[in-house]
């Protein structure tokens, strides 16, 4: 059935998803641009991910993509038509919001097909496709239930059976689980996954959860300012963030201030270190600098081991099969570890420990943290 969902919506040898160009995107309101010059490529198929603080205008982006919003400058094109000024219902384009939107006095059969219903298909056609949306979403036999009757999850999925009915080769979804508690979230960020893999289109995600967009994205464009900071597969953004911003806005990252003089970096009390190639060294770097490593990659050793950094241990935070250690640098900056507990020798808040850095964690930005 899936199968067939997937060939009804295209043309034939077409891929079930559709390709986005976005070119020079810029969006204004008054004096504030809230997208400059974003420029996107998505082929068919991509699980695409819109990571950012609020005000990063990653939902206007979404905004403009769906039609709800015009552009001040730029391009969208959507197999290589340019829908820049479409209207949204010329754009076959499923939308999934954060808060639902469905239609209280109807029922969920209803609420899916009402889709059809607004481009003129018959009533029997409607509700077989319906019935069809709703086994994929996994809600076979809901169909007359109100969304009343229905929790936080199963409303989420009658949404996505709405935005998959009428065969979209672009799914567009606005932070659409910020609603559902921990477990619920979860549970449908798999779900999501699922339709994406089986169906084969197009997804554009926005979250401000880096979890979310780690877990589901093949790849993630991180927005701050209206403007991209980085694009890339999950695991290159985690290990090599572009700059500072992504650095720190992925995940734990400890932020060292340190001098670059081209060789090597000295820390703030005094400490040098010969970073080798398999450092992650960003261009250009002189001078004062920022030495950042993830908390999992740091190590706990004995006071005075050769290579490690010194430091005051302050804090221990035992939680269960991992370790968090708190300490302070001589030059007083605070740096974090999380270390597994199996094998740890005692340790005593106030004592000196050292801190190893493996050389091929290490990022060095030319820019100075906040």
């Amino acid at each position: 059935m899936v199968e067939e969902r997937r060939v009804a919506g295209t043309t034939a040898g077409a891929a079930p998803g559709a390709e986005i160009s976005i070119r020079g995107l810029d969006k204004s309101f008054g004096t504030l641009k809230a997208v400059d010059d974003v420029s996107i490529e998505i082929p068919s198929g991509e699980f695409l991910a819109l990571l950012g603080p609020s005000g990063s205008g990653k939902s206007t982006v979404l905004m403009m993509m769906a039609g709800f919003e015009v552009p001040t400058g730029g391009q969208i094109l959507i197999d290589g038509q340019d829908c820049t000024r479409l209207p949204p219902q010329k754009r076959n384009i499923g939308m999934v919001f954060q808060h639902y939107s469905l239609f209280p006095h109807m029922t969920v059969l209803d609420n899916v097909a009402f889709p059809l219903k607004m481009r003129g298909v018959g009533r029997a056609e409607r509700r077989r496709r319906a019935g069809q949306a709703l086994e994929v979403v996994r809600l076979s036999g809901y169909g007359d239930r109100m969304p009343a009757q229905m929790s936080g999850g199963q409303r989420q999925r009658v949404a996505l059976a709405r935005a998959i009915v009428y065969e979209p080769r672009l799914l567009l979804m606005d932070e659409p689980l910020s609603a559902l508690d921990k477990n619920l979230r979860e549970e449908m960020q798999l779900e999501i996954k699922r339709l994406h893999v089986e169906l084969g289109i197009t997804v554009v995600f926005v979250t401000h959860d880096q979890g979310e967009a780690l877990t589901m994205a093949d790849r993630i464009a991180i927005l701050r300012g209206g403007q991209i900071q980085q694009i890339s597969p999950a695991r290159e953004l985690y290990e090599r963030p572009a700059n500072l911003f992504a650095a720190g806005f992925i995940g734990e990252m400890n932020m060292i201030p340190a001098n670059w003089d081209g060789s090597c970096l000295m820390l703030g009390q005094g400490e040098r270190i010969l970073p080798p190639e398999s450092a992650f060294v960003s261009q250009p770097v002189q001078g004062s600098t920022t030495l950042a490593i993830r908390p999992e990659r740091l190590g706990v050793v004995p006071a005075g081991t050769p290579g490690a950094v010194r430091a005051n241990l302050t804090e221990i935070v035992y939680a269960g099969a991992g370790t968090l250690i708190i300490a302070r640098l001589d030059d007083g900056t605070e740096v974090r570890a999380r270390v597994p507990s199996a094998g740890l020798p005692p340790l005593s808040a106030g004592e000196r420990i050292g801190l190893t850095l493996p050389p091929e964690a290490m990022l060095v930005y030319g820019e100075i943290a906040a």
